[in-house]
């Protein structure tokens, strides 16, 4: 008998060492698959912040109403050994950032400094009289392939902490007058660096996400995973790839805000990242006391707030820098 005791419990020991190694594998194909990066600037090398259009599809938007007469390109260390980053610096002109607020600008998943989205905003805030910093987050764009994964801001968060301190020591930018906006993965990523920055002033966070959990089980279930995987991609990410994807967390731009503010922007017709992302937000806000303003946009789709309601946000995006940030604003417009 206890020998028949023994082959049981033998048996089932090792049909759940078996399942778990069959659930981290499945995890491991998972992360690897979707967590894969896709640098350079694919079909938009093109653009610049003076000629761009939207070359992912035929587009009737007037892009050539938003566009800058000068730019500089810039590399700078991301902070961590052999990172390079690589920027574009859009001063109010040619002379200099003069006295006027900045705002960093943060791309999306798989997107860059040469999207279309991304040089519109800079467009219109330059357009409007602030300095714009654009810059591809490592693994992205021009920037130094670090791995050739996405890590969903919890080590792009760097760049952007990086781009503060080349803005602060490299252009002598008062920290007072630094703002940042985050489109999608961007504003996850802006969030983080927000929150453990406290030299960014004001943020704004366009269809973004606060829970990163929450964000991996519904990119699984976009792909088509069933959602009770997500934890073994989390796993694998950590065991294989020594990636945290859950810390630090998109959730300290409200633990740590200081009275900081916050203006959450999405689409309700967003099918990418659910808009229920920014309106959980909100109990965020609550519990921590965070100074936050949230605008769902009725129909609009993902990032695409800005093509159907432009007038009205570009007035709430800028409106909300110029109430929030320290500088003097030029008119750039013709």
């Amino acid at each position: 008998m206890k020998k028949l005791y023994f082959k049981v419990g033998y048996t089932l020991t090792g049909l759940i060492l078996f399942g778990a190694l069959v659930y981290m594998g499945i995890g491991y194909f998972i992360y690897s698959t979707l967590a894969k990066a896709d640098p350079g600037c694919s079909l938009d090398c093109e653009n610049t912040p003076s000629s761009y259009q939207d070359n992912s599809k035929v587009s009737d938007f007037p892009f050539e109403k938003y566009i800058v007469d000068y730019w500089e390109s810039h590399q700078y260390s991301a902070g961590d050994e052999d990172i390079q980053i690589d920027a574009w610096w859009i001063p109010i002109d040619r002379n200099g950032p003069g006295q006027a607020p900045v705002v960093i600008l943060v791309h999306g998943l798989r997107s860059s400094k040469y999207d279309s989205d991304i040089l519109l905003v800079a467009a219109i805030l330059n357009q409007a009289g602030f300095n714009t910093l654009l810059f591809d987050q490592r693994d992205h764009g021009m920037s130094t392939i670090e791995d050739g994964k996405i890590s969903i801001g919890t080590k792009e968060y760097r760049d952007v902490i990086a781009s503060v301190d080349w803005l602060v020591n490299t252009q002598s930018i008062n920290p007072k007058s630094i703002g940042i906006y985050g489109l999608s993965m961007g504003a996850g990523t802006a969030a983080i660096a927000f929150g453990l920055d406290n030299r960014i002033q004001a943020a704004i966070l366009d269809s973004g996400f606060s829970d990163l959990y929450t964000i991996v089980e519904e990119e699984l279930q976009r792909e088509g995973y069933p959602p009770w995987l997500a934890k073994g991609a989390i796993w694998s990410a950590f065991i294989f790839g020594n990636e945290t994807l859950l810390e630090p967390s998109p959730k300290l731009a409200f633990k740590n805000h200081d009275d900081r503010p916050i203006f959450a922007i999405h689409g309700t017709s967003d099918r990418r990242v659910l808009p229920h992302n920014t309106s959980d937000m909100e109990s965020l806000a609550t519990k921590y006391g965070a100074n936050l303003t949230i605008w769902l946009a009725k129909n609009a789709i993902h990032s695409g707030v800005k093509f159907m309601y432009l007038e009205d946000f570009s007035n709430r995006v800028v409106e909300f820098f110029e109430s929030n940030l320290e500088g003097i604003l030029k008119d750039n417009k013709e």
